[in-house]
């Protein structure tokens, strides 16, 4: 049986940004094949933390961001 892989990421896409808010954005990446898709989800773009894939803090705004990806 062949080995099969699965990586999911997260990330802003910055050529969207207005006043300083950018969209959530989504990777899904199975045996090589790659779907991605807007996650409905803004965040100013200083919140993210392209490091963990996810907002950076504990402001009510990071929560809600993080739970709803």
């Amino acid at each position: 049986m062949a080995r099969s892989t699965f990586k999911v990421l997260f990330y802003v896409n910055g050529s969207k940004e207005k006043d300083g808010i950018v969209p959530s954005m989504g990777r899904v990446t199975i045996n090589g094949t790659v779907a991605q898709f807007s996650c409905k989800q803004t965040i100013p773009k200083t919140l993210w933390d392209a490091k963990g894939n996810r907002a950076k803090g504990k402001s009510a705004e990071a929560r809600n961001v993080n739970l709803a990806l």
